[in-house]
């Protein structure tokens, strides 16, 4: 069992065992299709699963209906469904996913893991549902583009919680060019330089 510090501070060894499944199933689905990066499959549980499950800090009671935008390989909303139960959350998740083949493997991870999970093979522009409490987001688009998207999509929320690299000032300041953004900025716990956007509000100027 592969451990880390913030994980293992905030899960049940039975989540841990989930955990661990859901790494073992995502490399060799990898071998298939382009899921991460085969340099990343060794620190799978560091670098990617550990650093979803950090978005939970800024989860509370109130989020009750979580659509994860861009899915890809279940970063950060299948994370966030297993770890849900040890923090005492209920939301429901929707995750929202463009590829065919992705969506194929998310249905495939879901199955295996038991777990309930609504997966939307769809440009998130286009889905019909699109009222929730909270959007969440990893490794999808820039944060200009993904507010246009929103906008596009008629897309309601009450809090946005995006996962963003060291390029995270260069995106905030294009952003704010076009929109005015009530957001507070977080230091990563995983890695030095890269930052959670907490974003309360967002309005076009």
């Amino acid at each position: 069992m592969i451990k880390t510090k913030y994980l293992d501070s905030i899960v049940s060894r039975e989540t841990y065992n989930k955990l661990n499944k859901y790494s073992d199933f995502l490399i060799e689905y990898n071998k298939k299709i382009n899921l991460i990066s085969k340099s990343s499959e060794e620190l799978i549980m560091s670098r990617h699963i550990e650093d979803s499950a950090q978005i939970m800090r800024f989860i509370d009671k109130n989020d009750k209906k979580i659509l994860d935008i861009g899915s890809g390989a279940g970063f950060p909303g299948i994370v966030m469904e297993l770890v849900k139960k040890d923090l005492g959350f209920e939301f429901k998740l929707e995750l929202v996913e463009k590829s065919i083949r992705k969506c194929t493997y998310l249905q495939e991870l879901c199955d295996y893991l038991k777990i309930d999970v609504v997966i939307h093979n769809d440009d998130v522009r286009k889905i019909k549902k699109n009222d929730f409490s909270t959007l969440v987001s990893r490794a999808f688009k820039p944060l200009d583009i993904f507010l246009e998207i929103l906008e596009e999509g008629g897309i309601n929320f009450e809090k946005i919680l995006l996962l963003k690299g060291e390029n995270h000032k260069k995106e905030m300041e294009q952003a704010l060019k076009h929109w005015v953004i009530n957001c507070d900025q977080h230091e990563s716990i995983t890695k030095p330089g890269s930052k959670v956007f907490v974003i309360n509000s967002v309005q076009r100027i």
